[in-house]
């Protein structure tokens, strides 16, 4: 019944009910799909164990007869857990086994300091302590000819030397098994047979060239295998118990899903979960009003993620750190910083304003909430604003606390010796330049200017920062899509299955063969393909992206450009990539060459299945026509008289001219003064920013 529940997936079938849930710092955001089109839920989340929220939430839709069981074809879920032990440093004890003279290479590292100022700086302890890194005799060349051969005895005594000290995973990595995995592949049959626990091989997680990166990857992999797979097992079980299907699906750091046992057994691909879901979110918004360049701005009660959609397309890197663990698989790349409306206001040691990366998070959250916060927040500077209606209900929350939010800002006005007003203003012009600067660091910084971008901001206090900050971009437009505090959910249920697969070859493009190419991305297509057939993708619907990792030699840093005609190869196609490269390279960094030899360092391919999913245009909502005035300070010279009204009394073609606020029931949008406000016919609020 699952499968054939998944095979119907990727058809258009109006029957059945999808569901995204995305887990964040403090609200877990639910959006449920059917043929009536999307609806957004709340619910708190339950950190110390994620999946005890999850249910919960599933357990109020079911008894609140919002969702039933027999109608939901699959679940998608956007997690947290891989990348908060990565955090953390929670992970399983595991054990390293690699080629003789090569335990240290975690250690070693690229030779680079974190902060270069800092003279009393530590390391961070790596995954795998060094009693726990064993070596075995075994060498391949460069070109991945055998040396020496492994001697099984040898990888059966490491492995009762693992047994002894207890590990629950084992990370492989040889030198050079990129090119030929004969030696790990042995090393993993002895070494399961013997300890019975999961064992990771880094030809099978990242078979490319770089040996730390390649390590430090496979070795997240084996630390978070276990965590990610009891987490998976607790919410397949508990989602059975309630009648819902026992399968469900993750989404991936590079914007694609996959099976809950495809996150199981590859955990680092999933530790961007949430913040990819939403930009892939944001990409599905683009699409559809047409709008191919966009800055995307996902803040919620933590953090602030930014990224970057040029030409429809999101970018992506193969060099992301984690918890200053390198990870080498593809995600997209998004820019994180510590800000976000649970984020706590301070006062230095200096006398200045601090704003992050310290959050209240869902416990006890900001102190307008009631919940025992006693610490002023950005949540509570826009309620001391006005901003914010401190007398009515919304998005679940029992009314907002006005006189705890003034007494939690107050200690700031104290401090600083200002009024309370001037002060909660103070922490969200804090708060807005650190939104500005993250912004610069993935647009100015990296050659595009923003104001060639809308920005499209979400997340549950996104929308309250959107204009202000594309102000201070000079950003002509700001753009808050319909269900915009649940985006990286409503993002899950739009994004594509798919599965990456990269290999290296390191040769000079004139040194390869079109036949060289072509067998090696047929390899890579075909195991990406039978891995989408395999969780229910119907063959019909897959389609294929082939690419390439390219520089000029004796660079350290590559450019992935995609194939001329879809990867097809023939006399002619590698000379076509090396021009698309040079003309990459000009538009990245002002400068190419014509002359000098470009090396192709990675192939990689993506299959993908195509996912559907109904949005209705947008309907006036009846009997939420409620319409108010009341004053909201936008600067130190005073309040304001401010139009508010719900979001569900507007329809398509409604318009409004700032100042006003627009409420929803999963987040509130700010119409600074100045600013037009349109609702588009999908029930996106554009802002018109002067």
């Amino acid at each position: 019944m699952i499968e054939g529940h998944q095979a119907a997936i990727y058809t258009d079938s109006r029957m059945e009910t999808t569901i995204g849930i995305d887990i964040g710092g403090t609200f877990i955001d639910i959006v449920i799909s059917d043929a009536d089109g999307p609806r957004y839920r709340k619910v708190s989340s339950t950190p110390a164990a994620p999946h005890q929220g999850v249910l919960q939430g599933l357990r109020d839709l079911i008894g609140a007869g919002e969702v039933a069981p027999e109608r939901v074809a699959r679940i998608i879920h956007g997690s947290t857990v891989a990348t908060n032990a990565l955090l953390e440093s929670s992970w399983n004890r595991i054990g390293l086994l690699t080629t003789k003279g090569f335990r240290d290479v975690l250690e070693i590292g690229r030779q680079t300091r974190q902060d270069i100022y800092d003279l009393f700086g530590s390391k961070r302890p790596e995954i795998v302590p060094r009693n726990l890194r064993l070596e075995v005799c075994e060498r391949l060349d460069a070109s991945g000819r055998v040396l020496d051969e492994i001697k099984r005895e040898d990888v059966a005594r490491a492995a009762r030397c693992f047994a002894e000290m207890q590990v629950e995973a084992v990370a492989v990595v040889f030198l050079f098994s990129y090119l030929n995995p004969t030696h790990e592949q042995v090393a993993r049959e002895i070494l399961a047979r013997i300890l019975g626990v999961p064992v990771v091989i880094s030809s099978d997680v990242l078979p490319e060239f770089r040996e730390y990166e390649r390590t430090s990857t496979t070795v997240v992999t084996a630390a978070l295998r276990p965590i990610v797979g009891a987490y998976t097992t607790k919410l397949q079980q508990g989602a059975a118990n309630l009648g819902l299907p026992g399968r469900w699906q993750i989404m991936q750091s590079n914007g694609t899903i996959t099976s809950a046992r495809g996150a199981e057994q590859e955990p680092a691909r999933i530790l961007l979960s949430g913040p990819a879901g939403g930009v892939e979110g944001a990409r599905s918004i683009g699409q559809r009003l047409g709008i191919e360049n966009l800055i995307t701005m996902d803040l919620g009660g933590t953090s602030c993620d930014v990224a970057l959609i040029a030409e429809g397309e999101a970018g992506w890197s193969t060099s992301g750190r984690i918890g200053g663990h390198p990870v080498g698989l593809p995600m997209i790349d998004i820019h994180t910083i510590g800000a976000g409306g649970g984020s706590i206001a301070t006062v230095d040691s200096g006398g200045a304003l601090r704003v992050g990366p310290r959050s209240a998070g869902a416990s006890p959250g900001p102190a307008s909430y009631g919940r025992g916060g006693t610490e002023p927040t950005v949540t509570d500077a826009h309620v001391v604003l006005g901003r914010l209606p401190a007398d009515r209900r919304m998005g679940g929350l029992p009314r907002l606390r006005l006189d705890l939010a003034r007494e939690a800002v107050a200690l700031i006005a104290h401090a600083l010796q200002l009024s309370v007003e001037e002060a909660a203003l103070g922490i969200i012009e804090v708060a807005e330049a650190a939104m500005e600067r993250a912004i610069r660091v993935i647009s100015v910084e990296r050659g595009s200017d923003p104001r060639a971008y809308a920005l499209l901001a979400f997340g549950g206090a996104g929308p309250l920062h959107g204009a202000t900050v594309a102000r201070r971009l000079a950003i002509p437009r700001a753009i808050v899509p319909q269900g915009a505090g649940v985006l990286s959910a409503y993002g899950l249920l739009t994004a594509e299955a798919g599965h990456d697969h990269g290999r290296s070859l390191v040769r000079s493009l004139d040194a390869l063969s079109p036949d060289e190419v072509r067998e090696v991305v047929s390899e890579l297509q075909s195991q990406g393909v039978s891995e989408l057939i395999a969780e229910g993708v119907q063959a019909e619907a897959i389609r294929v992206e082939v690419t390439a990792d390219l520089r000029y030699r004796g660079q350290s840093h590559e450019l992935n450009i995609p194939f001329p005609n879809g990867g097809e190869m023939d006399s002619g196609s590698l000379e076509a990539l090396a021009a698309a490269f040079r003309a990459a390279h000009e538009a990245r960094f002002g400068h190419a060459s014509e002359s000098e030899p470009v090396e192709c360092v990675t192939l990689r391919v993506r299959a993908l299945g195509t996912s559907t999913m109904r949005v209705p245009k947008s309907q006036k909502a009846r009997g939420t026509d409620e319409a108010w005035s009341q004053p909201v300070w936008f600067a130190a010279t005073g309040p304001v008289k401010t139009s508010f009204v719900w979001r569900e009394a507007l329809a398509a073609g409604d318009a409004m001219v700032g100042p006003g606020v627009v409420l929803g029931v999963e987040s509130t949008v700010l119409i600074p003064p100045g600013v037009t406000a349109q609702i588009g016919e999908w029930g996106d609020i554009v802002l018109e920013i002067t």
